[in-house]
């Protein structure tokens, strides 16, 4: 662990410092954008002192007395000082960012963390004037990262995306052209929505949430009706999944008729299954029914489909998602259908459309179709694959979707049946990747 730490109290960022070496003093000094001489005047030390510190760096540590003087000096910067002292702990490559998030950085600190700083940046958005030509080469790493979210485990990707995100909070502060903002902007979206997905995936919700209220601001900022859309359908999905998911109703929007067909069909697709899931019928066959008239329509991206992988929708994932809206219905002769038919679209799809979460979710689909027929081999074999995914393929939406096949085992013959069928499929949570 860093001997620094960042928390948050009341929407405010919070520093700390456990044990304050030159590395630190140093990092501080930067961070308030002083001087050697005015650091040590602000501080009360010698020059020498300040010198000696960034010298030796982590092979000295103040006295006493100082640490707590430097603790005074960072409690009281202001909160740009704070971000840009944590970015300079933070960035010294791959491997500190590993251990700046703790408990690895697909554990819960580093979510979190992540949640805290998308949270910090939205209250600095704010206007510049420089070009970067970084700005098209993050572009071209969230696009890349974006086709490997959809079949490389979350816990590989998380500290990539992590990265990817600051660098846009980064150059956006540093200062941009008004076109080059734009696009910044947009990039910093969508690090969020990718960092988003990673938190439901992982089973932090709050932290989803958090990255989604800031994508929602950088797409208001860039004026991006494809960002936006998408983030609020993103909103729908965490919420559908949660356990009020009628409140996932009020964030599905038309699109505009300028997007893409695939931001088209993921709205209709998300409203078809969020209508099943809370008992409206009529709404989710009407939506089914526009659905069918996009499943197989091309057209032009727009400016988030254009990133590619998790950031598209084929007709593949919309006939899953139409499974489990049948199936959520008790149309189960309907919901294997559409299912078998995914599975076998999955099977020939290219491997930046295979997302093996929504293959997994298809499974438990299919299996129920089989139980509502009391059909406990049919359902064991529709199951039989998960039980060979590793525990980071193991999305945190499949025991919410097995805890319904659970009780459909155990109406029909018994708990202890359904525990023998199910085996470990059924944990309090698993650390996955995927979509859903």
């Amino acid at each position: 662990m860093e001997p620094w730490l960042y928390g948050h109290r009341e929407g405010e960022l919070m520093a700390s410092v456990g044990q304050w070496t030159g590395r630190e003093a140093g990092a501080l000094r930067h961070a308030l954008r002083m001087s050697v001489r005015a650091f040590a005047e602000h501080l009360g030390v010698a020059v020498r002192t300040v010198t000696k510190w960034e010298a030796l760096q982590t092979s000295t540590s103040p006295r006493p007395d100082t640490q707590a003087i430097l603790d005074t000096a960072l409690s009281r910067a202001d909160t740009d000082a704070k971000l840009r002292f944590e970015l300079l702990l933070s960035n010294g490559g791959g491997a500190s960012l590993a251990r700046f998030y703790g408990n690895g950085p697909y554990g819960r600190d580093g979510i979190e963390r992540a949640a805290q700083r998308a949270a910090d940046f939205d209250r600095l958005l704010a206007t510049t004037a420089i070009d970067d030509p970084q700005v098209d080469w993050l572009c071209v790493r969230l696009a890349e990262l974006a086709t490997a979210y959809v079949h490389t485990p979350v816990h590989d990707l998380v500290h990539h995306i992590v990265q990817a995100q600051d660098q846009a909070f980064t150059l956006i502060r540093r200062g941009l052209r008004p076109r080059q903002l734009r696009d910044a902007y947009l990039a910093a979206g969508i690090g969020c929505l990718l960092l988003a997905a990673a938190s439901q995936n992982l089973g932090h919700t709050e932290a989803a949430q958090t990255q989604l209220g800031t994508a929602q601001r950088c797409a208001e900022a860039a004026d991006s009706d494809a960002l936006r859309v998408w983030a609020r359908g993103s909103a729908a999905l965490t919420l559908e999944w949660g356990p009020t998911p009628v409140s996932a109703l009020r964030f599905l929007d038309t699109p505009p008729p300028t997007l893409a067909p695939q931001t088209h069909r993921r709205a209709l697709a998300l409203e078809a299954r969020i209508s099943a899931r809370v008992g409206d019928s009529a709404r989710a066959h009407q939506s089914l029914r526009r659905l069918d008239d996009l499943l197989d329509s091309a057209g032009p991206e727009d400016e988030v489909t254009s990133f590619g992988g998790i950031f598209t929708f084929p007709a593949t994932k919309a006939v899953y998602y139409r499974a489990g809206a049948h199936d959520l219905l008790g149309e189960f002769t309907e919901a294997r259908r559409h299912g078998l038919d995914a599975l076998d679209r999955y099977a020939t799809a290219p491997e930046e459309e295979r997302s093996y979460g929504d293959l997994a979710l298809t499974r438990v689909i299919i299996a129920d179709t089989h139980l509502a027929e009391r059909d406990l081999d049919g359902a064991a074999a529709a199951l039989a694959p998960l039980r060979k995914l590793n525990q980071h393929e193991r999305i945190a939406q499949l025991p919410t979707a097995m805890a319904r096949t659970h009780r459909l085992v155990t109406t029909i013959a018994g708990t202890g049946l359904a525990t023998s069928l199910l085996g470990d499929l059924t944990p309090p949570r698993r650390i996955g990747s995927g979509s859903a």
